[in-house]
Order: structure tokens, then C-alpha cells, then sequence
């Protein structure tokens, strides 16, 4: 059976989540608890009665790092890192109760053909149009104004290259796409961009594309750094290459089968998308070495595996 807690948008909100899950663990006589996620871990460690079941904290990313996530590791019997990079946040004797695991794919096929018809006919664009993908949110964390940014020196060498941003918008954040409009408006570029919103097929569109940026930076509380790259890895799968900025975890998990750029540098982001568009052979490298170490790193077995043995060392050491 699924229960489903409320937890709020306040301090307060969450501490009371808290003891309604304590009451929910212990009646249920969990063995292990398994908090996805800080928000998650913070409630089960507002709550003293949490402590036995022990708790087992998957973190994935960088938000509330600091004095708040070293005092819900104080209270998790293991945590869980996707990546090097977030067990990072972690130092000293901390770190010595951090494992890192890295997330795994289901297998993954596209009909890349079909896929290449999905996006054009979505961008109302030619066949012979480059197509350039931003997978994400529409929040400034994704990166979209870096990629605007790029743009019109990659639409001045590549004439006709189309962009879809594929992403719901943030409610929280109303004005965010009205600005990136605007920004399309005084480049002159508002035909070249394709605001294509939630997709659940954006898979497949991605199989379309020619390249996929991800162009993540840091924003409130310590969000957007990536602290695995879902997205670079579901491009490597469908066969699509990747340009992205050398940041957070995406060093790790894409490594040498994308083109990585500093964070932050524009112009080398504009720069290594052209490249990718111009050069058959340097494409073609990056696709089969993005599927091969797709293969070998992170497989969803792999994953759940790891995370049975975390489970189990967690309830024998309790």
C-alpha cells in the first residue's frame, strides 16, 4: 500500500510530517526507512522516534548543503551519494558513512528516424534544419539564458538551426520564460526557439536532435549544479551527442563522451555546439562512446543491487 504525507512548504509543515511518518514507520515494523531525497531525510531526522528504524538517505544533489545536510547525516545510519561529486559535500568522518551509488537507466530504445519527424513537425522546422535540445525545467537553474546567450553567434554559423526547450514551466517562477522571450525578441531570434513545454515523449524527441546542451549553473540554495545528469545519459542512450559545462557531477557520469566546456564560458558553449553540428566524425566518436559507457556504468541491476547491500548493512548494523 502507498501513503502519501503532506509535508508543507514550512518548517513547521515538515516537522509535523515528521512524527505522522514516525507514526506511519513504526506501524508498518520497517525494518529500514529509505529517505529519497534531503526534504524526505529532514523530516525523518526531525523526528527522535526515527531513529530506530534506521534511516538510509539517498542524496541527490547539492541543495541545502552545509549545516543541514551534515546534521540529518549525523542522523542517518548510511547515506548515499549518485555521484562523487554530491558525496563530496560530505567531509571528514562524515564521509565516512557516505556510499556513492550511481543511478541506473532502464534500457532505453528510440526509433531515431521516428524521432527526427517528432521534433520537426513540433518545431514547425525543415528537414535540413539543426536541431539543438535543452531538456529541463524552465527555470533559471537549466541554463537556457547560457544557451540564448550562444545562440546568435550559432545561428550565424549554422543558418536555420532550430532550439526546443523541453520542459514544464515553474510555477513558482512566472516571469522566467517571459524574460527569455524578451531576450529572443531583441536578438531577433523568437523563430528559431520552440518553447515545446512538458513532453512525455521527450525521449524520443531528443532522438531527433542533433545535439543536446545541458548548460546547468548554480542557483538558489545551491540547485542546479548537477548531482548525476539524468539527461546527458538518457541522450547518450537514444544516440544523440552532448555539449554541457564541466560542472557538479557531469565530469563524472558523461566524462570524455561529451564535449565539456568550463562553466560559465559562453562562448565556448556556442563554440563546441558548431562543432558538434559541422563534424560528422567527432558526432559520430561521442555517440559510440556515450552508449558503450552508458553499457558499463549504469545499468538499473547494477543500481539496485548496490542499494539492497546498503539496505542490508544498514539493518545489521542497527
Amino acid at each position: 500500500a502507498t501513503s502519501v504525507l503532506d509535508v508543507g512548504r514550512r518548517g513547521r509543515d515538515l516537522a509535523r510530517a515528521g512524527v505522522r511518518l514516525g507514526r506511519l514507520v513504526r506501524s508498518l515494523g520497517a525494518e529500514v526507512v529509505h529517505a529519497n531525497g534531503v526534504k524526505a531525510a529532514l523530516a525523518c531526522a526531525l523526528d527522535p522516534r526515527l531513529s530506530r528504524p534506521p534511516l538510509v538517505w539517498v542524496k541527490h544533489d547539492f541543495s541545502w548543503d552545509g549545516i543541514v545536510a551534515a546534521a540529518v547525516a549525523l542522523r542517518s545510519r548510511r547515506v548515499v551519494a549518485v555521484s562523487e561529486a554530491v558525496a563530496e559535500t560530505f567531509p571528514g568522518p562524515l564521509r565516512r558513512r557516505v556510499s556513492v551509488v550511481h543511478n541506473g537507466l532502464p534500457p532505453i530504445a528510440a526509433d531515431r528516424p521516428c524521432g527526427r519527424r517528432l521534433v520537426l513537425e513540433a518545431l514547425g522546422a525543415p528537414e535540413s534544419a539543426p536541431v539543438v535540445a535543452l531538456v529541463g525545467r524552465l527555470d533559471r537553474d537549466k541554463g537556457h539564458e547560457e544557451l540564448l546567450a550562444a545562440l546568435p553567434e550559432v545561428v550565424r554559423r549554422r543558418p536555420g538551426t532550430r532550439v526546443a526547450f523541453i520542459g514544464a514551466d515553474n510555477p513558482r517562477r512566472p516571469e522566467y520564460v517571459g524574460g527569455l522571450r524578451e531576450q529572443l525578441e531583441r536578438d531577433g531570434l523568437a523563430d528559431a526557439v520552440s518553447f515545446l513545454g512538458y513532453r512525455k515523449d521527450a525521449v524520443e524527441l531528443m532522438s531527433g536532435c542533433d545535439v543536446v546542451v545541458v548548460p546547468s549553473v548554480v542557483g538558489e540554495g545551491g540547485r542546479g549544479r548537477e548531482g548525476f545528469g539524468y539527461v546527458g545519459l538518457e541522450a547518450f542512450a537514444v544516440g544523440t551527442p552532448v555539449v554541457a559545462y564541466a560542472d557538479g557531477a557531469l565530469r563524472e557520469t558523461l566524462g570524455d563522451c561529451a564535449l565539456l566546456v568550463p562553466p560559465g564560458d559562453r562562448e565556448a558553449l556556442g563554440d563546441a555546439v558548431v562543432r558538434v553540428l559541422e563534424d560528422d566524425g567527432l558526432r559520430s566518436r561521442l555517440v559510440e562512446c556515450g552508449r558503450a559507457r552508458l553499457q558499463g556504468r549504469f545499468s538499473l541491476d547494477e543500481m539496485v543491487c548496490r542499494m539492497k547491500d546498503e539496505y542490508r548493512a544498514a539493518a545489521k548494523a542497527h
